[in-house]
């Protein structure tokens, strides 16, 4: 009989492999927390009473609801190399009241004088984080996962140079004749009033960054791939991917009713929201053992990755990707794994801090000056959401966000001006 883990609780056999067999059992919770808000204020004219403003009243300023999957045999299920994975979700938030104090007088003579102090709640703000926003994240969650895998695969992507390899002596030979092109376009500088420096230029740029560069990846990344093949051994990887986003905003609002005379209360609103994704899988990698798996399928020279191939080969096809996902969605799309998916799972978590800080502007027909202070109202949420998935996740076939596309913004504005460039020289 197998030993059981020290403080794992000891269960009937019969009710623990029907735990682990069905999943558990679905569970529930949730709390809601009440506070109590207040405000008051008295107004006299002359140094009489006439007016005496209170109301108070309470509302829910926290709550935490969960929904999970209880299974006490999660465990077994994991030694005997099961998948254990259960979906899971949380969603809570929590209000921290602000404190203020206030009080506003007549501009002339002392007619009017009033005082008054309170207790309100921020407002949890209810924005959902833009599909965009999610898609992005979770794109790039996925190729960092990938990135991690192809790290312990060890294998390359050859198929693109090697149709290129034709190319070679053209490279050679532009590099040879570096030269006297420099001297040509040196001499030539004054009749063609600059263009034939900027068209040498963009030649030597293009040649290095999508030649040379490119040139000595690849043979270092073939070399490389040999030698992990050669050494390759059946392994259990747990790989992961996460990736976050983070972006604010803010607004001014009205509270609601005066809270002096003359005077009303304004909150500066500024929020801060985070959405991260977490993606974590379980591997068996079978690049040894397995009859498919091939020196072919080490090198990417398999039919399946004709697709992503003829696009890399397509004339301008990377000006595309410097806009577009169509190579990252291609080659998700084509993507065989040397192995097999024991669990994949993936968490999102949406995050948003709310402050509110409180102001006074006067009513302009009461004809006051106010002066006041108050505290920061804090208000936090938090939703997570954890979900059991088939297989690995692809990426999505998008334009890029402004943000992607100024990644790396000075290598490809060199990039496209020194094609502009070689096509007005020409």
């Amino acid at each position: 009989m197998a030993k059981i883990a020290k403080n794992y609780p000891v269960i009937p056999r019969t009710k623990r492999l029907k735990d682990v067999l069905y999943g558990g059992k679905k569970s529930a919770k949730s709390t809601t927390n009440r506070g109590n808000y207040f405000y008051t204020y008295k107004t006299y004219s002359n140094g009489i009473l006439i007016e005496n403003v209170s109301d108070s009243g309470s509302q829910v300023v926290g709550t935490d609801d969960a929904s999970y999957t209880n299974n006490p045999g999660w465990r077994v299920a994991v030694a005997k190399g099961s998948d254990a994975t259960s979906p899971y979700s949380r969603a809570m938030y929590l209000n921290k009241p602000y404190h203020y104090s206030v009080s506003s007088a007549s501009r002339v003579g002392n007619t009017y004088s009033s005082s008054g102090y309170g207790t309100f709640f921020g407002r949890v703000s209810t924005a959902l984080a833009p599909a965009a926003i999610q898609t992005r994240v979770s794109d790039l969650a996925t190729a960092r996962l990938k990135n991690r895998l192809n790290g312990y695969i060890g294998n390359a992507q050859l198929a693109a140079p090697l149709a290129e390899s034709r190319e070679i002596h053209r490279l050679v030979r532009q590099i040879n004749d570096l030269g006297f092109q420099a001297l040509h376009a040196v001499i030539a500088a004054k009749k063609t009033k600059g263009r034939s420096i900027s068209k040498l230029f963009g030649d030597i740029w293009l040649g290095f960054g999508f030649g040379i560069n490119p040139m000595l990846k690849d043979i270092q990344s073939a070399a490389d791939s040999i030698l992990k093949y050669t050494t390759r051994q059946d392994m259990h990887v747990r790989v992961q991917g996460a990736a976050s986003e983070d972006w604010t905003d803010g607004i001014t609002t009205l509270v609601g009713s005066p809270v002096c005379y003359g005077t009303d209360l304004w909150t500066t609103r500024s929020s801060r929201y985070i959405f991260s994704v977490r993606i974590v899988a379980g591997i068996d990698l079978q690049t040894r053992t397995a009859a498919s798996y091939s020196v072919a399928d080490h090198l990417g020279l398999k039919i399946e990755q004709v697709p992503s191939v003829l696009w890399e080969l397509t004339p301008f096809s990377w000006a595309v990707d410097y806009f577009a996902t169509v190579g990252p969605w291609l080659e998700d799309m084509f993507y065989t794994l040397p192995g097999t998916c024991k669990y994949v799972s993936k968490a999102v978590k949406y995050q948003v801090e709310t402050l509110d800080v409180p102001y006074f502007k006067t009513i302009p027909a009461f004809g006051v000056t106010c002066q006041g202070s108050g505290s920061t109202a804090v208000c936090r949420s938090v939703d997570f959401n954890r979900i059991k998935l088939s297989t690995l996740p692809t990426r999505a076939l998008r334009i890029k966000s402004a943000d992607e596309i100024a990644s790396h913004g000075l290598t490809k504005l060199l990039n496209l001006a020194s094609v502009i460039a070689g096509k007005h020289g020409s």
